[in-house]
């Protein structure tokens, strides 16, 4: 599913400001999920199940930048994005907006189907995605040292670079129970992407798009998408 959404909302406030680096779609597909398998793992590994913040032991993420030196604070251990071969790396053209809890295979195959949709070159489509753009290096300390990112700082980092890349691409996977309406910084992306007049698209993996369209043809089967919708209780959303 391909649907973009471009809002009016926009503030002269809002200066352009510079795009963080992100990943091709195509190293995603060809490189990152090979790494993802050839440390034991499968396509439909959680983002979590690959990376544990809460272990020392490095996961596939941390791994690739353990003997890097970070470009931003000059300290060893980088991020993901940094460790990458300059043809894999460019500026952000899109945003992913999605959970640690969906699967590598689903956000890949999510993306790739993005591309198709839009007629894009996954090769020269590059994603900011949290889990791989952000350092875990760093963000892994932090845990361990028990200091706390504050709400204004991570408000301020995803508000950035929603801004900055213009482009929040959402996924709603599995589309009757979206791993996304659950987590509260997803919801934020979404509402920011909106107030600021950022192009918005609702992606999913290709099995889940058949698997809607499957239920949308059995009698009632609409009432399953309304109840997914309705039941968004941003109260209730996670920040973990």
């Amino acid at each position: 599913m391909g649907c973009v959404y471009s809002s009016s909302k926009s503030s002269d406030e809002d200066k352009p400001k510079p795009k963080p680096k992100g990943v091709s779609v195509y190293w995603l597909k060809h490189g990152f999920l090979q790494e993802v398998k050839d440390a034991g793992h499968k396509e439909q590994s959680k983002i979590y199940d690959i990376e544990n913040l809460n272990e020392t032991e490095h996961g596939v993420i941390r791994s690739k930048g353990t003997n890097i030196i970070c470009p931003r604070d000059y300290r060893m251990g980088a991020a993901y994005v940094d460790c990458l071969d300059e043809e894999h790396v460019g500026e952000s053209n899109v945003m992913l907006s999605y959970g640690w809890g969906n699967s590598c295979g689903d956000i890949v195959d999510a993306l790739m189907d993005f591309c198709r949709q839009g007629q894009l070159n996954p090769k020269d489509t590059y994603v900011w995605i949290c889990c791989l753009c952000n350092n875990q290096h760093r963000v892994a300390e932090n845990k361990a040292n028990g200091e706390d990112v504050t709400f204004e700082e991570f408000r301020d980092i995803f508000q950035n670079n929603v801004i900055s890349i213009g482009h929040v691409v959402a996924m709603f996977s599995p589309w009757d129970k979206p791993v996304y309406l659950s987590r509260v910084w997803c919801i934020f992306e979404l509402f920011t992407a909106n107030e600021k007049g950022c192009d918005l698209t609702i992606t999913m993996p290709p099995r889940d798009k058949t698997a809607m369209v499957e239920a949308l043809e059995v009698e009632g089967g609409v009432n399953v998408l309304y109840d997914t919708l309705s039941g968004t209780k941003v109260e209730s959303a996670q920040a973990s």
